[in-house]
């Protein structure tokens, strides 16, 4: 059977990010219909290097929230070297050396934490022709996680700082352990050492760091791996000798936040016309609009306390909107905001003549995504 190119059936999923995270289904509660048996065999958007159901659980007592958890076969009580991974297709590329933070809790029966580990990669692992225990991990839990001794009764939170190349597209929890587990069997009709996982998370550091563009198209497409089962596996021989290429990713966004403060003396004396020395400088500013990718403009009016809060506020958003239009007329634009604060937001102390001054202002905010 050939596999020239995944077979991608597009289904509605909701458009809005949970909290910019990058891994979709990290629950494991939205549930995959393999294209083979059309059961409910496995979660959507990941998948076990090994058959569908055998590292797949619903069951809510063995879950750590929710119905289903995933687990990983670290070793085999019979078969040498027998092991397994999970590995998901992240939803966005990743910045160059940005940091991200990645969450999830982990249970097992065995004492198996200082060799399970997290691995980024390039291309998709499931084609990949090395063993488990001839690669290295882009992190081991160890390295970031107080040693613990885990036992089946309870999942543990762990929680891992990474940085990134830019080059992740797939991530890997697999056990990386040089040598073959041969510890005592959880259960004498149990051959599998399982390592469990639930609710994984992985989020930008930085809170101005974003989901990309298109994150809804590409969760769709990984949504629509449909393959499990021997389906699966003849798909992964074929693509172990016709490796396709990396998917095209593209990069979260970082919003960079510029400002500028317009004071006092560039519009009228206790009026909202704009002098014309201010022209100048919204000109400048406006150039440096052009060819950006704008998120928002937010322009915001300022006072000092002299006078009522009535009249301030009234001054306060006329000068912001005096501002947004000339903006809007320079640039045209969308989705500049003006707001009018009078007195409720000083930069320094009101007391002072310099200190009112200084508070007479408008501010105008800039968010740029690259």
């Amino acid at each position: 059977m050939r596999f020239p190119a995944p077979l991608l059936f597009y289904l509605f999923i909701s458009s809005s990010p949970a909290a910019q995270d990058l891994v979709a289904n990290g629950s494991f509660e939205d549930i995959n219909i393999c294209t083979e048996y059309r059961v409910e065999c496995a979660p959507e958007a990941w998948i076990s290097s090994s058959n569908g159901f055998a590292n797949y659980f619903k069951d809510a007592r063995r879950a750590h929230s929710g119905v289903n958890c995933m687990a990983i076969e670290a070793g085999h009580f019979i078969k040498p070297f027998q092991r397994t991974f999970l590995r998901s297709r992240l939803v966005c590329g990743l910045r160059k050396d940005s940091r991200y933070r990645i969450e999830f809790f982990i249970r097992s029966p065995h004492d198996m934490l200082d060799s399970t580990g997290i691995l980024f990669t390039a291309v998709d692992p499931l084609f990949g022709k090395t063993a488990l225990n001839k690669l290295t991990p882009s992190l081991y839990l160890h390295e970031t996680v107080a040693p613990m001794k885990i036992y089946d009764s309870a999942w543990h939170k762990v929680e891992v700082l990474y940085t990134a190349t830019g080059e992740e597209r797939f991530i890997l929890f697999g056990f990386f352990g040089r040598n073959d587990e041969v510890g005592e069997r959880a259960h004498p009709l149990e051959n599998r050492y399982f390592v469990f996982f639930d609710d994984i998370k992985m989020t930008p550091v930085d809170p101005n760091e974003k989901l990309c563009e298109g994150w809804q198209q590409v969760k769709e497409e990984i949504y629509a791996e449909d393959e499990r089962h021997s389906l699966l596996e003849k798909k992964i021989s074929y693509y172990k000798k016709n490796p396709p290429p990396p998917p095209t990713v593209v990069k979260t966004t970082y919003t960079f936040i510029d400002t500028l403060v317009l004071p006092d003396i560039l519009f009228a004396t206790a009026k909202a016309d704009l002098q014309p020395s201010s022209f100048s400088l919204l000109d400048s500013f406006c150039r440096k609009i052009t060819n950006k990718l704008v998120d928002s403009i937010i322009v915001e009016g300022h006072t000092d306390s002299t006078g009522t809060y009535q009249l301030n506020e009234k001054l306060s958003l006329d000068r912001a909107v005096a501002v947004k239009n000339y903006i809007f007329q320079k640039t045209n634009s969308p989705g500049i905001i003006a707001r009018g604060w009078a007195f409720l937001k000083p930069a320094t102390d009101n007391k002072t003549t310099e200190g009112r001054r200084r508070n007479r202002r408008v501010e105008v905010f800039l968010y740029i995504r690259q």
